[in-house]
């Protein structure tokens, strides 16, 4: 037996009271993380001003989520005290990560420092199970949050069984609402054991810019290029917005046309990966793929907007994940 865990994201349908919450909610989430880093940017400045030890700035207690909610009333407002609670907790993970990665000990490329959060773009906040405060169901299809209530959803999925471990709240950029719920299964991994006896059937892939992949036997999936396909259409709705005041109403209006092109790039890249890796983990025992670094691809032979369109590293995400619920 193994434990995984498993993010079930789903679109919410809130009605009009719900959705005043949940922007109220993003929203403050949003100035709690601003204020915050703010209040460490004007800490660390004070320090180097005063020439004092480093050990004073080491000793310096940042102010919580609740100090600044009996200073701000506007963030004890409908708004979740869990979320609020994990904008802290992000926040002091973006500085984590980004000193590890100045002294080389986290692994990837390079976090640079903490950024603030921007008003009207695609944002979310992340609340905790705690007391039941978080359900699902399926056959009504609703979904229980916290200050919100039963929310409606939509999904095909007949039901995940599982433990709730946490939800993320998100708001595309185009003003869509979603839930991405966390829940954790316990699973029989045994692998695939191969044999003399029992020879697994395997399919070997090779990347290729213009296919996607081929596989040891010359087959390659009926890909498309998404982006190349709509890139005129976006070059169009860039051009537009580029000649709006940047800010105003109409240049808002103009980012949301821009926007929902790249979603609808987005969402058939991923509908594509998601069937074409649930096909390939289901017909096969095992999987081989070749290692490649896509980042050192891009910048070296100057094909980023290629190898970006592929999708690539998320397809073989998906074949790795899989691979592993499956047992293959």
């Amino acid at each position: 037996m193994g434990t995984i865990h498993r993010a079930l994201k789903i679109r919410l349908y809130p009605n009009s009271k719900q959705q005043e919450v949940l922007n109220k909610t993003l929203g403050s989430c949003r100035a709690l993380y601003n204020m915050m880093l703010y209040e460490r940017i004007q800490t660390y400045e004070n320090w180097k001003q005063s020439g004092d030890d480093l050990t004073v700035l080491y000793n310096h207690k940042n102010k919580t989520e609740k100090e600044y909610k009996e200073e701000f009333s506007w963030l004890k407002e409908d708004v979740d005290s869990q979320a609020l609670q994990q904008s802290r907790i992000d926040l002091s993970m973006a500085y984590q990560n980004f000193f590890k990665s100045l002294k080389g000990q986290r692994k990837g490329a390079k976090v640079g420092f903490p950024k603030f959060k921007k008003k009207k773009i695609g944002s979310s906040y992340r609340t905790m199970m705690t007391n039941n405060n978080i359900a699902i169901n399926f056959d009504s299809h609703k979904v229980k949050l916290p200050k919100l209530g039963w929310v409606i959803f939509r999904d095909r999925r007949k039901r995940i069984d599982g433990i709730i471990k946490s939800a993320t709240v998100s708001r595309s950029s185009i003003g869509k609402y979603f839930v991405s719920i966390l829940i954790e299964q316990e699973l029989e991994l045994k692998g695939v054991e191969i044999t003399d006896e029992l020879k697994a059937k395997t399919i070997g892939l090779d990347m290729s810019l213009e296919k996607l992949f081929v596989d040891d036997n010359g087959n390659s999936p009926a890909y498309e290029r998404l982006y190349r396909k709509y890139e005129p259409l976006l070059k169009k709705a860039q051009r537009k917005m580029s000649k709006k005041k940047k800010g105003s109403k109409n240049w808002y209006k103009a980012l949301f046309k821009v926007n929902r092109i790249h979603e609808i790039i987005a969402n058939k890249r991923r509908d594509f990966t998601q069937k074409l890796s649930t096909q390939l983990v289901r017909e096969n025992e095992v999987i081989v793929v070749e290692h490649l670094s896509l980042r050192g691809m891009s910048q070296a032979m100057h094909l980023g907007k290629s190898v970006m369109d592929l999708g690539y590293s998320e397809f073989v995400r998906q074949l790795q994940y899989k691979s592993l619920w499956n047992n293959k």
